[in-house]
C-alpha cells in the first residue's frame, strides 16, 4: 500500500513536471539550468539544493553499480548539455536533441535524484518547443538499457524516431 502511494505521489509530480516543462516550451523560452532545478525540484519534492554535490553510487538497468566521480560543477555540466541541445534544434535535429540532452543528463548524473525523470523533461522540453509530436509520458515509459553500452544511445535515437513517426501518422488521421 505504501508502495502504491509513494508511486502515485511520483507519477503526481512527473506530470506537473511535464506541465512547467510544456508551458516553457509552448512559449518559446529557453531551457536553462535555473528551469532545469526547478523541474527536478518538482519531480524530488523539496526545497533543497538540487545538483550532485559529490561522488555517487548508481545501480544500472543491468543490476550492475557504478561509482561516479564528483563533478566540478554540475550547473556548467548541465548548461553545456543544455547549450549543445539548443545548438541541435536549431539546425533542425529536434530527435538528436531530445537524444542527446537525454543521454548527456542521464550520464552526467547532475543531479542529486531524479536524473532520468528530469532528463525526460528536458527531451520532452526539446520535442515540444519544436513540434515534434511525441508524449513526455510515452518517453517516460520507455525501457532503456545502460547508455553507457555501445549502441544504446543508437538504439534510444531509432525508437524515438519510431515513435515519433507512428504519433504524426497517427496525428494526420484525426
Amino acid at each position: 500500500m505504501a508502495n502504491d502511494l509513494k508511486r502515485q505521489l511520483e507519477i503526481a509530480r512527473f506530470e506537473r513536471a511535464l506541465e512547467v516543462t510544456e508551458s516553457i516550451a509552448r512559449n518559446r523560452a529557453l531551457l536553462t539550468t535555473t528551469e532545469l532545478a526547478r523541474i527536478n525540484t518538482i519531480l524530488v519534492g523539496n526545497d533543497n539544493d538540487p545538483w550532485r554535490q559529490g561522488t555517487v553510487t548508481i545501480t544500472l538497468p543491468s543490476g550492475k553499480t557504478e561509482t561516479l566521480a564528483l563533478i566540478a560543477d554540475p550547473k556548467v555540466t548541465a548548461r553545456e548539455k543544455l547549450h549543445r541541445a539548443t545548438e541541435l534544434s536549431e539546425q533542425g535535429a529536434m530527435i538528436d536533441a531530445a537524444v542527446d540532452i537525454y543521454a548527456g543528463l542521464v550520464l552526467g548524473h547532475v543531479f542529486a535524484d531524479a536524473n532520468r525523470r528530469t532528463a525526460v523533461c528536458a527531451a520532452h522540453y526539446f520535442l515540444r518547443r519544436y513540434d515534434v509530436p511525441l508524449s513526455g509520458l510515452a518517453l517516460h515509459e520507455l525501457g532503456l538499457g545502460d547508455l553507457r553500452e555501445e549502441g544504446q544511445t543508437a538504439a534510444l535515437r531509432q525508437t524515438i524516431n519510431q515513435m515519433v513517426e507512428f504519433a504524426k501518422r497517427r496525428n494526420q488521421k484525426t
